[in-house]
This record gives structure tokens, sequence and C-alpha cells, in this order.
């Protein structure tokens, strides 16, 4: 079964008009869904992943005993990047797989290979023989808020399905605060969809489907999320050359700064992020950071709490210094840290 929704943007003969003579907006603007699918669905696919979880003995079964460990199984989708077999998809339901399997929009099933993956993006590229005929999406441009988009994907890993939906907004992504910009539309995004491709009117991918947010599926606000794919092809082009990928590293864990400590720590509002611990030798430690120091800023950018740091220290480019102001002991001061590493030390406490 497939489901799809088909919407022409053709008028019917005969279909009346306006006092003015003009035709109805809608007849004239809905796309042609239906057409779009068609040109779509060929090359998008249905990404099964095998795991292995380490289990407590209260929770295996009899089975489960004899081998120590259970196996699991992730969903998503993706869809084909060139002829070469490679395939975009979502880092979080392949990433530590045991095995990766891609079913077709033909329902053959064939093996498949990480070729890439980016945890912190939530983006990978898998790929499978060069022979199977696949057909890589063309890119389309930056979406725009009032934008038709569609969604592909295999929800719950059933049948192919797209959803259809207007962009509500796009939002950029900042050289610290964000790991990459965001596309939200109206078009749903349900479990199992994350990786397929978000695409225009002309069947153009314009983003990448993500879970997450708040809401059912991969909803924010009830608006569907994407990846816009220019950012994501500044993650797929290094994976496509064997590179992999860095993230710069502080070298610290923070908590977030509640009214109680803003209070005991003599700032004017709960900001920033309170540094718990320092690695040895890490960058921070190397900068002069100490536990109990709040950080308020990094490169300039206000810190709003504990998570944002996270976000904001990743994506800074590694190997560049970047300024820290703290609040410590009623003071504020800046650091710098130089180099950022881009991962953390072999040995970590």
């Amino acid at each position: 079964m497939i489901a799809h929704l088909g919407c022409h943007a053709e008028t019917p003969a005969g279909r009346k008009t306006g006092p003015d003579g003009a035709t109805p907006l809608a007849a004239e603007t809905l796309p042609a869904f239906d057409e779009i699918f068609e040109r779509v669905s060929r090359s998008v696919v249905n990404v099964s992943a095998t795991h292995e979880l380490w289990l407590p003995d209260s929770l295996r079964s009899r089975r489960e005993r004899e081998s120590w460990r259970a196996r699991v199984r992730s969903l998503g989708s993706g869809f084909v990047l060139d002829r070469a077999g490679h395939i975009a998809t979502c880092s979080s339901v392949v990433e530590d797989a045991k095995s990766i399997e891609v079913s077709l929009w033909n329902g053959r099933r064939v093996p498949a290979r990480l070729a890439g993956s980016d945890d912190v993006t939530d983006l990978a590229i898998l790929e499978v023989a060069p022979d199977l005929g696949l057909e890589p999406l063309a890119i389309g441009a930056a979406a725009r808020p009032g934008d038709w988009v569609a969604s592909f994907g295999y929800p719950y890993g059933m049948a192919h399905s797209i959803s259809a939906g207007m962009v509500s907004l796009v939002r950029p992504a900042d050289a610290l605060q964000s790991l990459h910009g965001l596309i939200l539309s109206d078009a749903a995004v349900n479990p199992g969809c994350n990786g397929g491709p978000l695409v225009d009117t002309a069947a153009r991918v314009v983003g990448i489907n993500l879970i997450g947010g708040q809401g059912e599926g991969g909803r924010e606000g009830g608006l569907g999320m994407a990846i816009p794919i220019a950012d994501a092809r500044a993650i797929f082009e290094p994976m496509l050359r064997g590179e992999r990928r860095r993230h710069a590293f502080l070298g610290l864990a923070a908590q977030k700064v509640d009214a109680r400590l803003a209070l005991s720590f003599g700032l004017n509002r709960p900001e920033g992020a309170l540094v718990t611990r320092v690695i040895p030798g890490g960058p921070a430690e190397r900068a002069g950071v100490r536990p109990g120091d709040a950080i308020l800023s990094l490169g300039k950018q206000p810190v709003a709490d504990a998570a944002g740091l996270q976000i904001m220290a990743r994506r800074l480019p590694p190997d560049r210094p970047v300024v820290l102001k703290i609040w410590r002991e009623g003071k504020s001061l800046s650091l710098t840290l130089s180099p950022p590493l881009a991962e953390p030390p072999p040995q970590e406490p």
C-alpha cells in the first residue's frame, strides 16, 4: 500500500470562476503532489539497523542469558545522493549498528555499510552496491517561508509516504548558537521518516527530516523539522572524501545556573553554565577555568545554560582560540582557550 496525497494545480474544465472571472486561488497554487511523489519515491529508501545491547540479568530471558546480549532494531529513512550508491540518513538510526539493511522502492532489500557519521549533527552516509540503478535526487535552492514542501519517508517502517505542507520558518545556522539551521513546516515527520528528504515543488531536496523537539514525532510546536540541505552538504562532503568531521572540545562539565545559584554567586539573574568539573590536561584547565566558575559567554555570545554551552562548543571550529567570559568570586574575568581540542583525551576521568 502506498500512502500519498495528490493535489493538481490544473483547473478542471467547467470549473466555476468568481464574479471577476478569476479562478479560485487554491486551485491555481496547489502543487501536483501526486506527480512529486512519482518523481521522488524511487529515490527514497527504508533503513533498518540492528544493534546489540548488553542487558542486566534481571532483564534477560533464559535465551538472552546464554548470549549475554539482546538485539534491537532501529528504523529510519534515507535518500539517494549519487549513482555510486551513497545514501543520506540520520546518524541516530545507524550509529554503532551491527548490521544495516536498506529496502528500496520495489521492496528489494540490500545490505549497506556506514560510510560516514556525525552524531553531533545527526547525519550519516550509507553505501550500497553501485550497480542497483538508483537515481539520485536533485538538490534544490534554500527553502523560504511560504514555500510548499513535501516530506518523504517510511513512517514506523511501513510503506512509502508523503506529507505536504508549507514552510513556516527557516532558522539559519549561527556560528555558535546552533549546530545547523532548521526548516520548520507543517509537513509531518513521523517516527521512521527521520533521514528522509524534504523536497520542493520541483522534486528537489531542500532538507533532511529530523525527529526531535516537542509534540508528536519530529514536530516542534506542531511543526515538522528538517536540516537545510546546504548545511547537510557541508557535513556530507568531508564524509564522502573519507574525512572524519572534527568538533571542538572544551574539557569541562557544567550545569545550569538556577535562581538559587545566581543569588549565591551575586549574579543579577540566572544565566550561564556552572562548571562542575574540569578535565585534567584539557583546554579548559590550561586556560585557567576552575570548578565553581560560571561561564557567561563563549566567543562574545551569551551562554544561556549548560545545554547551550555544549551546543556552542561543538559548533566552534577546532584549533582556534576562543575567549570565555566567566564569573568568579563576584568578579568578571576573560580567559582564552587556545586551542580547543577536536576530541576528548583518550583517558578521561
